[in-house]
């Protein structure tokens, strides 16, 4: 923690902030973070859906040997890994379906001022406001760590967006679970707590998005650029149009795909 550039400025005697978040405010500030990790959760959705239906189109025709030597016979034998290894779908995850998107601690988390060491390491190339970790010690660890990932995958560590997700941890994750929860002006106890709910949802599909959407990213890259020289191939398209139209189809979509979200900047956690 010695190099730690957040470590460093904390103490035990940092204090939150005192003024409250108004009930328009924090609203605002839910919604837009709820849509955001939504439209990237289909986003992510979307291109690993294409993903495996070329994988799983590509493997049904590399039964076809004419087919296969075509593609030697253009020097297009060699196909990017992914295309040879089955399903492209991630494994099972070793964590219970609550834990899914965050951190599984296997041993005793350590702290440092009250923050966890993992939560520090993750924010130490980012920039962070200060006040943060006197809300991050409001939360038991795992939470800590599962908001900082969050933080990071949005592209920013702010910090009325880190009190929301605060504000919204169940009463389970609170460091203290009798703590008194704040009230919001014109948001019900009932309105919190289905905001609760779905915050938790979203915020589990985000981080499993997030976790392999680079991946999946880099993959489509590689198989658009194969299968655009397939396809800018007359001899290659006449042999798919008469016999594997169906296959076909599917790398024309592909192409298509290239053309509209599988290039935004990937996630990362």
């Amino acid at each position: 923690m010695e190099n730690n550039r957040h470590a460093i400025r904390l103490t035990e005697n940092m204090q939150a902030p005192l003024n409250p978040l108004r009930g328009p405010a924090f609203l605002q500030t839910y919604k837009r973070q709820f849509d955001r990790m939504q439209d990237f959760i289909r986003e992510a959705a979307a291109a690993q859906d294409q993903l495996e239906s070329v994988v799983n189109a590509t493997g049904q025709i590399l039964s076809n040997a004419a087919f296969r030597a075509l593609l030697q016979a253009h020097d297009l034998g060699t196909l990017p890994s992914i295309l040879t290894q089955g399903s492209p779908s991630g494994g099972p995850n070793p964590c219970s379906e609550e834990q899914q998107g965050r951190l599984c601690f296997t041993a005793e988390p350590q702290l440092f001022g009250g923050v966890c060491t993992e939560a520090l390491d993750l924010l130490n190339d980012f920039g962070a406001p200060l006040k943060i970790f006197p809300l991050l010690r409001e939360v038991v660890p795992s939470r800590q760590v599962e908001i900082v990932r969050l933080m990071i995958a949005l592209d920013g560590v702010q910090f009325r967006a880190v009190r929301g997700l605060i504000a919204l941890t169940p009463r389970s994750q609170l460091t203290n679970p009798f703590a008194r929860r704040k009230q919001y002006e014109g948001i019900s106890p009932t309105q919190l707590a289905a905001l609760e709910t779905d915050l938790a949802k979203v915020s589990r599909e985000y981080l499993r998005a997030a976790s392999t959407h680079g991946a999946t990213v880099l993959h489509l890259i590689a198989v658009t650029s194969y299968f655009d020289r397939i396809l800018n191939n007359p001899k290659l398209v006449r042999f798919l149009a008469r016999y594997l139209i169906a296959h076909l189809e599917v790398y024309q979509k592909l192409l298509d795909f290239r053309e509209s979200r599988f290039e935004k900047r990937a996630a990362t956690v």
